[in-house]
């Protein structure tokens, strides 16, 4: 069945405002034009050259990563982005992107409240924020890694910043937690500093672990792919109900996992 892309980017816009995503972001019509007629939807985590040469023409792609993040000063069609371009625009194919202004709207909760089975935490900034019964660190790293199907998790322990105070006592034990999807430890200066306090979010550098760490913040690392991998069952649920198929592209974690057993 034919549609307008326009019917699509205005349900985007709908379910989750464009104008609410960072503003370093580049969520919205990547490429395309609201006149284009398509016949086919793909909903993927992002766009991969495997992905592009398997498209059907006149197929509209939604992804949570943009695929033009920097301003293009010249197209190289061997070289990312432009590879991908070059894919699409032979296809006749277009691309929406929804990406901080669908952690906001969905994907953080869905991630707090359906995987992690934190059903009591609240939006609060960009974050999910609630309290747990105090646990310790490792114990709280341990039940993500369960509750995410993962590999592993990494951690981290935040520095005791309440040395010889009430504070400092049991400084392991975590009772209030913050979670954010993808890369979100550069978000951690908007969490008030207080003990006994974790964030939990995915793909996090080292100088900002440390400036975490420095400032008594423990943190869970749970992946970026891992807490950003429901994006395409949520968004393909919202298209089905509002009338439209949409076909899910398997963009499985580019990340492979060796380790050495003693």
């Amino acid at each position: 069945m034919a549609f307008k892309l326009k019917e699509i980017y205005d349900l985007c816009e709908s379910i989750s405002p464009f104008d609410t995503q960072e503003s370093w972001d580049k969520s919205g019509l990547n490429l395309g034009s609201f006149d284009d007629e398509l016949t086919h939807i793909v909903v993927c985590l992002e766009l991969t050259l495997d992905i592009a040469r398997n498209l059907q023409p006149n197929t509209l792609v939604i992804t949570h990563h943009p695929l033009i993040f920097t301003p293009l000063t010249q197209i190289h069609t061997r070289s990312y982005p432009s590879n991908l371009i070059s894919v699409l625009l032979r296809k006749n194919c277009a691309l929406i992107s929804l990406h901080t202004n669908f952690d906001k709207s969905h994907l953080n909760a869905y991630l707090t409240h359906k995987i992690l089975q934190w059903e009591h935490f609240v939006a609060q900034d960009f974050f999910m924020y609630g309290e747990i019964k105090p646990t310790s660190l490792k114990n709280l790293a341990l039940q993500v890694c369960q509750k995410l199907q993962a590999k592993a998790v990494s951690y981290i322990q935040g520095d005791d910043i309440y040395e010889n105070t009430q504070e400092s006592s049991s400084l392991d034990s975590i009772k209030e937690v913050y979670v954010v999807c993808g890369s979100g430890c550069s978000l951690s200066s908007r969490i008030p500093q207080k003990p006994h306090t974790c964030l939990i979010t995915g793909d996090i550098k080292h100088h900002d672990a440390m400036i975490a760490k420095s400032n008594g913040l423990s943190l869970i690392d749970m992946g970026h792919y891992e807490s950003e991998k429901y994006f395409v069952e949520i968004f393909q649920s919202i298209l089905q109900n509002a009338g439209y198929n949409a076909i899910i592209a398997d963009c499985k974690n580019p990340f492979y996992f060796c380790s050495i057993i003693d």
